[in-house]
């Protein structure tokens, strides 16, 4: 998806001179997040996660909405694993 080219259509960051100077690091903070999001919890859609399909029809809007939302359910898959710094209780900088 091109965020930075001609398509006037979607432009999230602005474009020329007043273009968002943020841009790269908002991006990468989008991919960080949802890759972390994927690896740490597994994900069964519905309010008690059972739902079987996803309802994918289009309400009415500018965006071009979902008539329905979208409820989903994140169970973490394994348990944070912590460094041996914080369990000792020593501090990571130096001083």
């Amino acid at each position: 998806m091109d965020v930075r080219g001609q398509h006037f259509e979607f432009l999230p960051f602005g474009s020329g001179r007043r273009m968002c100077p943020g841009t790269s690091l908002g991006l990468k903070m989008v991919y960080t997040t949802f890759g972390a999001m994927i690896q740490c919890f597994e994900w069964k859609a519905g309010e008690d996660g059972n739902l079987a399909t996803v309802d994918m029809d289009e309400g009415h809007g500018i965006s071009l909405p979902k008539a329905n939302h979208l409820i989903c359910i994140g169970t973490r898959r394994h348990a944070v694993r912590t460094s041996t710094l914080s369990k000792s209780n020593q501090s990571p900088f130096v001083d």
